[in-house]
């Protein structure tokens, strides 16, 4: 905004601020006609009923006077219905008629050399309580304002949110929060996995061995097309059938060991003294998160089936380099066309994901699984000093701590699910008042974020998650006998860090929905108040 429309802006407020006083001391002036009007009409009333009751009371006398020569009881029985009415009329004169005070009403000094001046018209306000904060608004009618209010929140696009609102996504947050805080704990290896961590575990082994059983299945029955022999057929449909009753006792090792031999990758190296050399150290605990194609990702898929066209295996070395080296275990072979090949590679693919994301065949106990998409990039980052178990560590040595100590694929889904627990609560809670509440369209109440007021739900939400998941994370950091030392190491395993993720993603959205809307406000007042200030200022018909 410049300086000649902010000058024209100032030149409109002060004028308003003079109408609104002009305004208060009519509409008070009015108010004082109104009560005095109700005053007097009040008084009239009182004065017609004295009338009526004195007309009443001398007909009553004539008639008295008219019948003296009858019966005596009769006379004490008139005598007592004068005494009632003359009590009444008293009564009436009486009366206290409740008038209303008239207010007083102080008017403006014309005859003062600065009465039309800015200063004076701001005194003479403050003096008689004349609010002056919002002069344009104060102008219209409660109708109007409210009616106003509505236009200004759909061309501005304003927030319409209420308490109720904020009070339910700080709940969803407290909800989520307390899962995490009762069943998410301490991500920990092997044995010590508890809670929310050992239920995927437990789900992830019950999908490896069923994914087993499938490819079984599917492989005796591509035997059973291929051969022309009844015996062999029967056979086959006898072991099908075998499999299927006993399917609730298949071991876990055997159905990774079933898809390591099935889905054989040249890319899958935990020993070799010829990759050691060029990457570093690499052990059956870290050489998941090394190998980009163990990555189950849509990266991890593509490098997975380039590493298999050209034998060859590409890995992030501990200094934050991705090399290339030519592959030195086996293959399955792939035939065909190229296009053939890439679908055999990616089902190849595919099973060795399957067979390595519960840990391998060898594996003692829990085993190392798949590294979270994108975890490997980490690697990069060789900076920091972390003091963790009593070493000073790069951030890329941190992330390589973390996924030997049991922070894969499965322990971040673990930590997920209290974020899905406050983003559902609050999605179905916004699909509700928005169908139900508001009326709107089935297409207008879907929670997608690109609403801004979701987003800040989603915001608040988060915030108070995490805060609660913070907090849990720093006591419990303080605490003996946990599965990781006192200090950083407990406190980096038991933060939730894709409550941490959605907290950066909802707060950057939130930024960035407010400079949107910052700059459509702009625009706005550049463009149609200014427009219409300068239609106003050359009109003729408003003096």
């Amino acid at each position: 905004m410049n300086k000649k429309t902010r000058n024209e802006n100032k030149k409109m407020k002060h004028a308003a601020e003079k109408i609104i006083v002009d305004k208060e001391l009519r509409d008070r002036g009015r108010d004082n006609l109104e009560k005095a009007s109700y005053n007097i009409d009040t008084m009239l009333n009182n004065v017609d009923q004295q009338i009526a009751m004195k007309k009443e009371l001398l007909s009553q006398l004539r008639q008295r006077r008219n019948n003296s020569h009858q019966f005596k009881k009769r006379d004490l029985y008139h005598d007592k219905i004068l005494e009632n009415k003359l009590n009444s009329a008293q009564e009436i004169s009486k009366k206290n008629l409740n008038l209303i005070e008239l207010d007083k009403v102080t008017t403006i000094d014309i005859d003062r050399e600065d009465f039309d001046s800015i200063q004076y018209n701001r005194e003479f306000a403050q003096l008689n309580s004349i609010n002056l904060d919002s002069p344009f608004l104060t102008l219209y009618s409660k109708t109007e304002q409210v009616k106003i209010a509505n236009q200004v929140v759909q061309q501005f696009d304003l927030l319409e949110l209420d308490d109720m609102d904020y009070l339910f996504a700080t709940a969803a947050g407290v909800i989520a929060g307390f899962v995490d805080v009762m069943y998410g704990g301490t991500i920990a290896k092997g044995k010590d996995a508890k809670g929310l961590q050992k239920i995927v575990d437990k789900s992830t082994e019950e999908l490896v061995k069923k994914y087993a059983l499938h490819e079984k299945i599917a492989e005796l029955n591509k035997q059973k097309k291929n051969t022309n022999s009844q015996k062999s057929i029967d056979n086959i449909n006898k072991k099908i059938k075998e499999i299927k009753r006993n399917k609730t006792n298949i071991n876990l090792k055997s159905s990774i060991k079933y898809l390591e031999n099935n889905h054989l990758v040249g890319y899958d190296t935990a020993h070799s003294k010829y990759i050691t050399e060029m990457i570093g150290k690499m052990s059956p605990d870290n050489h998941h998160l090394l190998s980009i194609a163990h990555e189950p990702s849509l990266l991890g898929l593509i490098v997975g089936i380039k590493d298999q066209l050209t034998n060859t295996s590409t890995f992030m070395t501990k200094e934050g380099k991705i090399i290339n080296v030519v592959s030195q275990n086996k293959n399955n072979e792939l035939t065909g066309n190229m296009f053939e090949q890439i679908i055999q590679a990616t089902n190849n693919w595919f099973g060795h994901i399957m067979s390595d994301i519960s840990g391998s065949s060898s594996s003692k106990g829990r085993g190392s699984g798949l590294p979270v998409p994108g975890w490997f990039s980490l690697q990069k980052l060789q900076f920091g000093k972390i003091p963790l178990n009593g070493k000073d560590m790069t951030i890329a040595q941190v992330s390589e701590w973390m996924f030997k100590n049991g922070y894969d694929i499965r322990a971040f889904a673990s930590e997920s699910i209290s974020v899905i627990i406050f983003e559902t609560l609050i999605r179905i809670y916004w699909f509700y008042k928005q169908y139900f509440y508001y009326g709107k369209s089935l297409k207008e109440s879907i929670p997608i974020a690109n609403s801004r007021e979701l987003s800040r739900l989603l915001l608040i939400g988060s915030a108070t998650f995490s805060s609660i998941d913070i907090g849990h994370g720093l006591i419990k950091s303080t605490s003996k006998g946990g599965v990781h030392p006192i200090g950083i190491a407990t406190f980096i395993m038991t933060v939730n860090k894709p409550g941490l993720l959605d907290l950066g993603f909802r707060s950057y959205q939130n930024v960035r929905f407010e400079l949107q809307h910052r700059k459509h406000v702009e625009k706005i007042i550049e463009t149609d108040i200014l427009m219409e200030y300068r239609r106003i200022t050359i009109s003729n018909s408003i003096f």
